[in-house]
């Protein structure tokens, strides 16, 4: 495509994003304003300017994203942009290229540790520690480092800031250990790769200048929602040329309990004095009664970049708000209303449910299934959490990792050789002493350990291992594809599944282990250059987003969180209450439930053609009957006396008519016996 066609059917504003060549830019893209096309087209237009491709990072926050932009770039030049990911698989990729010439104790083999398995070590820590007496809550020392790491600052003080910490000393001595410990296994967690780049390129000015100098122009996507770290990381690339493009929406930044600070991209104008802004208004997305609902609610925040959306769009019908009398009756409600869409000929995949928190799945999905309606749940149990899939990983990552005890640890129980917690725990102390990996220690000197002298069946039992951890290491590596072939056979996975689940079980379980080797073959064909430790790092950056298949038939249940960056012609919204929505932990809060209200934002602002808000009278609710429910407070928020939004109440049993929550206005609701759509009758 050349430059008349990059540029034909841009609005004004896309197109001053889109042509934006040198200096730092800041796009303020509404939901639904076409922010990946002017994201595409400007890394395609860099190129047809004459830039190289290789001089253009692009990082954004998800693989399916990542993915999207990686295509159409493709499509539209013909080049593939190879520095186009996530900010974590970007990350991973500098360090796995230039982590040994920093001071990290780490070599370029290193593993990632999702937070499971960082669970994991910490509690081996304590272990190692011999603390007792109390709980030692490893979230809470997980969450310190993350925070530590995320604020370039040291464990000590962000435990010194928390409101109570009797046993302080304690949790410093954990969190000291478990640095240790991550150096030892050569492994890093998701913190690590942001911080651990961000160091290495501050301690050594002469790799940041090739960064900088190699890396020209840098985009960012969707950066209200970066971190401080991020932030540190733009401005040491951006350097002083400054050839800096962000694009985002301060109104939909929802992950501050993550650490995003949407005040990265409130402040991007002081960072950059110079900095042009652009803002995307047109909606390509949504009707225009949804938009006039969203915009209604998030005009309440204070802090934000003012912009109102629009559209050419119709109408549409209105936003309906539904009252309803238990979480029953509301998932009674939202399978009527998908069996109604498809009976009108709407396929199920056009229909997303969301709810604030995982919890309110249950009873919709016990009505879906009561229905025989398919449905999927993103953010349920991932495919690469299950079971097989963990332990055949676990055996990749310790071919790929020597220093690998977590992956040891599973490995063993998939291994018939006796070797529990207690005797693992012998070796690798004795591997750490010697100051060897794990993996060769046991291959190479555990027959000369105590443990193997003598004649008896533990003996013998750990000289077979000795000898299954040596052939795991002579195992070929020349084909990427043939080693992940051979570690499994090597492994016994198959057997055993085999051995102990039902012919249907084991059918299933299997058939995710051949899955597995078909993303193997897929990411060989997408990177020439595979190999092992990229190929777990790939695995490793993998989100909830990322398996959702759009074109499955069935209706897709997700929180509200999980809904950013996806969209669906109908939208159903669960549990638009007080408590839930906004979160009875952030309604005292006004940073807090600003967010909230984001929140809902983000959700409305994903429905194509129609808008379903649902609240309930009582609902099970902290492990009680709440019979005194309260629609959320951000309902008031909504236009009241328009066409765009429609409030409609269900009848108490002896009384065909009531008056129904609304803001504003009350309305007359008449709902015959049989009938779930109730007439509305204004006042």
């Amino acid at each position: 495509m050349d430059t008349a066609q990059l540029l034909q059917d841009l609005t004004p504003a896309q197109l001053q994003a889109v042509t934006h060549r040198d200096g730092p830019m800041l796009v303020v893209a509404g939901a639904g304003s076409g922010k990946t096309r002017v994201v595409t087209r400007r890394l395609a237009w860099l190129i047809s300017q004459g830039v190289w491709p290789e001089q253009i990072l692009a990082m954004t926050f998800t693989n399916k994203a990542a993915r999207e932009m990686r295509e159409r770039v493709e499509s539209l030049t013909g080049h593939q942009l190879r520095n186009l990911g996530t900010f974590h698989g970007i990350c991973a990729r500098f360090l796995r290229c230039d982590i040994e010439k920093g001071n990290a104790g780490l070599n370029r083999n290193f593993v990632i540790y999702d937070d499971s398995e960082q669970l994991a070590v910490l509690k081996s820590c304590v272990a190692e520690l011999e603390l007792g007496g109390f709980s030692i809550p490893l979230k809470q020392i997980a969450s310190i480092i993350g925070d530590s790491k995320n604020n370039l600052c040291s464990a000590a003080d962000c435990i010194s800031k928390l409101d109570f910490c009797p046993h302080a000393d304690v949790f410093e001595r954990i969190c000291k250990r478990y640095l240790e410990k991550m150096r030892q296994l050569n492994a890093v967690d998701f913190d690590d790769l942001l911080y651990l780049t961000v160091l290495l390129l501050q301690q050594n000015p002469a790799l940041l200048e090739i960064y900088q100098n190699r890396l020209r122009y840098l985009l960012i996507d969707e950066y209200q929602d970066t971190n401080h770290l991020q932030y540190v990381l733009m401005r040491l690339l951006a350097g002083e040329r400054g050839n800096v493009h962000v694009t985002g929406d301060p109104d939909q930044s929802i992950y501050s309990w993550r650490g995003a600070d949407y005040r990265n991209i409130m402040d991007f104008a002081r960072d950059f004095p110079n900095a042009v802004v652009v803002k995307l208004e047109q909606n390509y997305r949504s009707t225009q009664n949804i938009l006039e609902v969203a915009n209604a609610l998030i005009q309440r925040n204070q802090e934000r970049i003012e912009k109102n959306l629009f559209t050419e769009n119709e109408p549409g019908a209105p936003v309906e708000c539904r009252q309803l009398s238990d979480e029953k009756a509301e998932a009674e409600w939202i399978w009527k209303k998908a069996a109604t869409l498809q009976s009108q000929g709407t396929p199920l995949h056009d229909i997303a449910v969301f709810y604030r928190t995982n919890s309110q799945a249950r009873s919709i999905e016990e009505s879906l299934i009561q229905k025989n309606m398919p449905y999927q749940i993103l953010g349920g149990l991932r495919f690469y959490d299950r079971k097989e899939v963990k332990d055949f990983i676990a055996f990749l990552r310790l071919k790929a990792n020597p220093n690998d005890e977590i992956a040891m640890k599973r490995a063993l129980d998939c291994l018939d050789y006796g070797v529990g917690p207690k005797t693992l725990l012998q070796i690798s102390t004795a591997a750490e002493q010697a100051k060897q990996p794990l993996l060769l220690f046991i291959a190479e000197q555990l027959p000369q350990q105590p443990c193997c002298a003598g004649k008896g069946k533990k003996a013998g039992r750990l000289l077979e291992f000795s000898q299954w951890c040596r052939q795991l290491l002579e195992l070929e590596t020349d084909s990427l594809l043939r080693m992940v072939m051979n570690i499994l056979e090597h492994s016994g996975l198959r057997e055993r599944i085999e051995k102990e689940y039902d012919p249907f079980q084991a059918e299933e379980r299997l058939e995710h282990l051949d899955s597995l080797m078909g993303r193997v073959q897929e990411y060989i064909t997408e990177n020439p250059d595979a190999d092992l430790s990229g190929f777990l790092a790939d695995l490793a950056l993998v989100s909830d987003v990322d398996s959702h298949d759009p074109q499955a038939n069935c209706i897709t249940l997700m929180t509200l969180h999980s809904s950013k960056g996806l969209e669906f012609p109908y939208v159903i919204i669960a549990g638009v209450e007080n408590g839930l929505l906004p979160h009875a932990n952030n309604m005292e809060n006004d940073q807090k439930l600003a967010e909230e209200r984001r929140l809902f934002y983000v959700g409305i602002t994903r429905a194509r053609k129609a808008v379903y808000l649902l609240h309930c009278n009582s609902r099970f609710f902290h492990g009680q009957r709440d019979y005194n429910r309260e629609p959320s407070i951000f309902l008031d928020d909504l236009p009241g006396n328009s066409t765009c939004c429609k409030f409609t109440a269900r009848k108490p049993a002896a009384n065909p008519y009531s008056y129904s929550f609304s803001p504003g206005q009350a309305r007359r609701t008449q709902v015959f016996p049989d009938d779930d759509l109730p007439c509305i009758y204004q006042d």
